[in-house]
């Protein structure tokens, strides 16, 4: 709950230094910088604030606006104006509520886990060998630790082929480049994960968007898409969708994978956020063994960004000749010292504790979004981002825009579709605060802003 501010830091005003509006703006940038207000604090009403500096109405009106263009504090009809965060020399301190990264385990442990990883890696093989671009295909031994890696969510795949890419966008990009043309269709949800669009895009693919339900793509709109396009290639990540946090219930995902096998369509299943989950369904590439599936599982969401490592499972009878080839065209082969550092993660065991502690970072910072943002958000109770539609005197862009200024980055839905959205609202990451403090800080200032009208300006009528 917001906290009325004392007013200690109200200071009398100068003669000669500059307009009292603006000194009166500095100073509750100054305040807010010092400490001696907060995020959440309520300033004093306007009349109070006019007669303690012995000033009128007006320039105090003309303050909080100023204060308000500037980020410093959203103001509520009936309810007062209330601080939004930390005015840094050039501006809020801005927190990055756009990318989708996990959050690091909250004893700030992830640099030691780094180095002593290392340092285990360099006692085990030379620095020579592993500043060497990679070979044509991964080491039998990192092969060996993904399989281990997958087996939870796919059982044992031993008899197929298995590559390691230089993160999931490699992957990606690399997947169309082996399997499209320039020209042909793509299937995805209508609201997808924006690297795929632009991956079809670049590669000149035409991308169709398929209706969604509240479990998900829905079989008859892939059927009809298919036979209206003769699209062969349908996207998905059915596993806390990205941008919408659902996930696919499990009699949905056969009633898909029997629609591909009966159409003769491949499927990219992008499934980047699993192992955060604990009560996941299998993956779609696990039921029905007739769907030809690449199954793409990144490891940025769930351990670190900076691994910047996925493992790719081609079709079932596919040597994944092609998929190699173009994988080596996008990225010539990841980091040898990176993917060490993943094998020994692995093997040692290190992997899953570090997830383990990333979901309990995550449960807690999806319980601080709960009790901060609107009832309508949408979200797991480990997932790493929050999906939250806008009311309707809220346009998307507009929203983002005042946010921004006010310190916090938020991805627009449009961010996430290849039409123009019939539904305004926006994707909170929240792994992207240093700690929970700031995280709080920043949603504390996306709540006061959706209670908030925008302000409209005015127009000249010619």
């Amino acid at each position: 709950m917001n906290k009325k501010a004392r007013n200690t830091w109200v200071k009398p005003l100068s003669t000669g230094s500059g307009p009292r509006y603006l000194q009166i703006a500095d100073l509750i940038a100054k305040s807010i910088q010092s400490g001696q207000l907060h995020a959440g604090d309520q300033v004093p009403s306007q009349r109070w604030l006019a007669a303690e500096l012995q000033v009128d109405l007006t320039t105090v009106t003309r303050a909080y606006a100023e204060a308000r263009d500037r980020g410093l504090i959203a103001s509520f009809g009936g309810r007062g104006s209330f601080v939004l965060g930390d005015a840094g020399p050039t501006g809020p301190h801005q927190v990055d509520l756009a990318m989708n990264t996990p959050p690091q385990p909250a004893d700030g442990s992830m640099v030691a886990r780094i180095q002593a990883g290392l340092q285990d890696v360099l006692a085990r093989q030379s620095i020579d060998v592993l500043s060497r671009y990679p070979g044509n295909a991964s080491s039998a031994s990192a092969v060996q630790a993904a399989r281990a890696w997958l087996r939870p969510a796919l059982g044992d795949v031993a008899g197929q082929q298995l590559l390691l890419s230089e993160g999931a966008q490699a992957a990606l990009f690399a997947i169309l480049l082996s399997t499209t043309r320039p020209g042909q269709t793509v299937l995805c949800e209508k609201l997808t994960y924006p690297g795929f669009l632009q991956a079809a895009r670049q590669l000149g693919l035409q991308v169709i968007g398929l209706d969604i339900d509240d479990d998900g793509v829905m079989p008859d709109a892939i059927e009809h898409a298919h036979r209206s396009s003769r699209a062969q290639l349908l996207y998905l990540n059915p596993t806390l969708h990205n941008p919408t946090t659902r996930t696919m219930p499990e009699n949905r995902r056969q009633q898909i994978a029997s629609t591909l096998a009966r159409l003769g369509m491949t499927l990219i299943e992008d499934d980047p956020y699993r192992f955060l989950l604990n009560d996941v369904p299998p993956p779609i590439a696990a039921l029905n063994g007739g769907v030809q599936t690449y199954y793409l599982a990144s490891l940025s969401k769930c351990l670190s960004p900076a691994l910047r490592t996925a493992f790719v499972l081609p079709p079932r009878g596919d040597d994944g000749g092609p998929l190699l080839e173009a994988l080596r065209g996008v990225s010539m082969g990841g980091s040898p010292l990176l993917g060490a550092l993943v094998e020994y993660w692995i093997r040692s065991g290190g992997a899953r504790q570090l997830v383990q502690e990333i979901q309990r970072e995550a449960r807690a910072r999806q319980t601080l979004a709960r009790s901060l943002l609107p009832a309508q958000s949408q979200a797991h109770p480990t997932g790493i981002h929050v999906w939250m539609p806008l009311p309707t005197h809220w346009n998307q862009h507009s929203f983002a825009h005042a946010l921004d200024g006010a310190g916090v980055s938020v991805a627009c839905a449009q961010s996430f579709s290849l039409e123009p959205v019939m539904e305004d609202a926006v994707r909170i990451s929240l792994g992207g605060a240093r700690d929970q403090a700031e995280l709080a800080q920043a949603l504390r200032a996306v709540a006061m802003l959706i209670a908030q009208k925008p302000r409209r300006g005015v127009h000249a009528i010619v």
